[in-house]
């Protein structure tokens, strides 16, 4: 407990000064070098913490691995940033504007982690460091896999909305909203399903047998978790910091942290790992829902309900293709599900043409088809 204590202080610190040099980035536009320097840290930091919690680092392993990632990028991305100071003066004014903006953002982000992390350190503490192990074998495997697509939306999206805001108020802003929202739950929603229907296989080829039988269980709830995680950080979130309410952005992050604490602490000594899964799952939809009604009195983000429930349906649909498909096992059971749901999904979205999708993928052909 003490080296996962020690390991979680020092990730924080490292972690934190990585992500200026992201969002230093993000914000002069370089979507790939920002999102680059989060998917290197995601899978880097999932693959050394697999690697350690073998090894046998337990609780602490997800935590060291996370930082030693954070550091190795901090060493190639800091001596850029650290040579735009040059020739800059201080603004006191300027500083006070950013402290008072930024802190609470930074301060979010922490309780994120707090979010993210309490439920190991509990794990460790009732049901031993082996569980950890597990746990944190398919929870990475979730979560991470989803981070990709998240990450890849919200490097673009979150500076598309400041744009729209800028450019044309409120009702710009609102028609790109429901834009960029209904795009999300299209793409993500069949992912996160997707996920948790090859579980199996998945698990199979990326984890060690030792940890598969667990870490099957963990995936689909984790997938879950990882959807309700990604819709509330990378657009509900988002409320915030274009309203510039950014000291909301503590209570918003504070509920569901200490409803993770809570729960954790009420099913994890009856329930065990499963207690674990479903207290996160539960954390992650009450912060959805503390969020989307926090953010309504700082900058009102709509939500795409008539997409939803059709993207909803045609994962209904996809699941129920892909349960009566044979489970051959390993990369061709992987396989055949992935590219039947795939099929399904996409042609039932195609056949209701939800959010207009028929026509715009028509436009995007006709641009890609005009000579140059």
């Amino acid at each position: 407990m003490k080296v996962a204590l020690a390991a979680a202080f020092a990730a924080v610190i490292v972690k934190s000064l990585t992500k200026l040099s992201q969002e230093r980035r993000r914000a002069a536009g370089e979507v790939s070098g920002a999102a680059l320097l989060d998917v290197v840290q995601t899978v880097g930091g999932f693959a050394l913490g697999l690697i350690l919690a073998l090894v046998g680092l337990g609780g602490a392993a997800p935590l060291l691995g996370m930082g030693a990632i954070s550091l190795l990028c901090l060493v190639f991305v800091l001596p850029t940033d650290l040579g735009r100071m040059r020739g800059g003066r201080f603004d006191r004014a300027m500083a006070r504007d950013y402290a008072t903006y930024g802190v609470p953002v930074a301060l979010s982000l922490i309780l994120a982690l707090v979010l993210s992390t309490t439920d190991r350190f509990l794990l460790a503490a009732y049901l031993g460091e082996a569980t950890v192990g597990v746990y944190h074998a398919g929870y990475s495997l979730g979560s991470r896999t989803l981070d990709v697509v998240f990450i890849w939306l919200g490097m673009a999206g979150g500076p598309a909305l400041v744009s729209a805001l800028e450019r044309g108020g409120p009702t710009a802003l609102k028609d790109a909203a429901r834009e960029q929202a209904a795009f999300m739950a299209l793409l993500t929603l069949p992912a996160a399903t997707g996920l948790a229907l090859v579980a199996p296989s998945l698990v199979e080829l990326m984890v060690g047998e030792s940890l598969r039988a667990g870490a099957v269980k963990v995936v689909p709830w984790i997938a879950a978790s990882g959807w309700l995680s990604g819709v509330t950080t990378y657009y509900l979130l988002q409320a915030f910091t274009l309203g510039r309410r950014t000291p909301m952005l503590i209570a918003a992050m504070a509920i569901p942290a200490l409803a993770n604490l809570v729960l954790n602490l009420l099913l994890i000594p009856r329930f065990g790992l499963d207690g674990a899964l479903w207290a996160t799952t539960a954390s992650y939809g009450v912060g959805a829902v503390a969020a989307w009604a926090l953010g309504r009195r700082a900058q009102c983000l709509p939500i795409p309900w008539d997409t939803l429930a059709k993207a909803g349906g045609a994962c209904v649909l996809m699941a129920a293709a892909v349960l009566i498909l044979p489970s051959p096992g390993g990369i061709l059971e992987l396989i055949l599900k992935a590219s039947v749901g795939a099929a399904v999904y996409g042609g039932v979205v195609l056949g209701l043409n939800v959010d207009g999708l028929r026509g715009k993928l028509s436009g995007l052909a006709r641009r890609k088809a005009r000579p140059a």
